[in-house]
């Protein structure tokens, strides 16, 4: 299973996050993050199915704080 989470510390760099990788082409969903992983973060994370190492990236390089990243599998 491949990375494909990335968690935030708070909802407002979730949609900064989103819109960075929308204005990028990158499609990206906002979900609750998983209870084991919770703790970490606000509460919700940004689900990239493909383009993931972009996505990370392009986040960094807007210096949007992330908590983390993890492999879910939500099929």
């Amino acid at each position: 299973m491949n990375n494909n989470l990335i968690l935030f510390p708070s909802m407002t760099a979730v949609l900064k996050a989103r819109e960075v990788l929308r204005r990028r082409g990158i499609n990206s969903r906002v979900i609750r993050t998983p209870a084991n992983l919770r703790r970490r973060s606000c509460g919700y994370s940004l689900l990239v199915k493909r383009g993931f190492d972009e996505a990370v990236s392009l986040i960094k390089n807007e210096n949007i704080k992330t908590v983390g990243i993890a492999a879910v599998d939500l099929s």
